[in-house]
């Protein structure tokens, strides 16, 4: 059975970034450390895209409505990092990761020259996905992003 007729929600597809305390849940609630996110303006690499999906149904009041969200920052050059590619565990295997990537990818894409290279970190079933668009693991994966891309 589809897990969409399972769990149908209807949500909104924005290309904003989430506000500091929904950032902040979402990182909790996969168990990403909150450490650095405060710094954003620190960052060596600029944010240059951000795209989140909120909940439009009713829902109870104490649940956060941003449940997916991804950061792609850069220099514009020859590097772009995938950052923050979260989903909520209560909303994996609808499609929401999909839309995201699919999203983020456009705007790497649209940008991308000849060796530019995208990192990304991810986990689990995310991998697979990362996969499905040309990132490869990489060989340096404890010491930073565990997945790569280069354009060629």
């Amino acid at each position: 059975m589809d897990i969409k007729m399972l769990m149908p929600i209807e949500f909104e597809l924005v290309e904003s970034a989430p506000l500091f305390h929904e950032l902040l849940h979402l990182r909790d609630a996969v168990g990403l450390p909150s450490i650095g996110v405060d710094m954003a303006d620190g960052h060596p690499l600029q944010p240059l895209y951000w795209v989140s999906i909120h909940l439009t149904a009713k829902q109870d009041k104490n649940t956060a409505t941003i449940v997916a969200t991804a950061c792609v920052y850069g220099d514009n050059a020859n590097h772009f990092a995938i950052e923050d590619f979260i989903v909520l565990p209560e909303y994996r295997h609808i499609g929401l990761g999909k839309i995201i990537l699919e999203r983020v990818m456009a705007f790497v894409d649209d940008r991308a020259t000849l060796g530019t290279y995208v990192s990304i970190n991810t986990h689990g079933e995310q991998e697979k996905l990362c996969t499905d668009y040309g990132f490869a693991h990489s060989h340096c994966a404890n010491l930073g992003p565990n997945m790569r891309k280069v354009y060629a």
